[in-house]
């Protein structure tokens, strides 16, 4: 059987899985966690390097931590928190769309959650996803730095979220 071809575009390529990285079955499970038991908490050091990147501003090194807590336990807690600070990354940046529909789905995510969870003040990081996206002006994609300046609202510390 010849290869499909595209009239625009000549033949279409197909990309095989190639041995040794097998197709999962199923996707593996995100979960909500359990309600955080303050007194016992212990943060764990990636928490810890998240807040301090956090504080300063520095969005995209939040990235690599976010994901180690992520990537161990598979939570929407950790999947929203990546969510957060990538859209304000891509704010920064000057994006618009893309930031709005991320802070949704992390306002979505952290919705089974408490006010305080896992060293987190959930309550004070939903009030500024709200507030940021309330300010977002509709039907834009990107602008400048400077316009984003002007709209611009500065997250809650996280170093004064994360004490038990």
């Amino acid at each position: 059987m010849p290869n499909p071809t595209n009239a625009l575009t000549g033949p279409i390529r197909c990309v095989k899985q190639g041995t040794g990285k097998p197709i999962p079955v199923h996707p593996p499970v995100v979960e909500v966690l359990p309600p955080t038991v303050r007194e016992t908490f212990e943060a764990p050091p990636e928490l810890l390097l998240i807040a301090e990147r956090f504080d300063r501003g520095d969005f995209r090194n939040c990235v690599e931590p976010i994901e180690t807590l992520f990537f161990a336990r598979r939570n929407t807690l950790h999947q929203g928190l990546l969510q957060y600070v990538v859209a304000l990354m891509q704010l920064r940046m000057g994006f618009v769309r893309t930031p709005r529909r991320l802070l949704r789905q992390a306002l979505e995510l952290w919705s089974p959650y408490p006010e305080w969870q896992e060293g987190i003040d959930l309550q004070a990081l939903r009030t500024h996803a709200a507030d940021l996206m309330d300010r977002l002006p509709a039907g834009l994609d990107k602008t400048t730095s400077e316009e984003v300046a002007g709209w611009w609202i500065d997250p809650p510390h996280l170093s004064d979220t994360s004490g038990s």
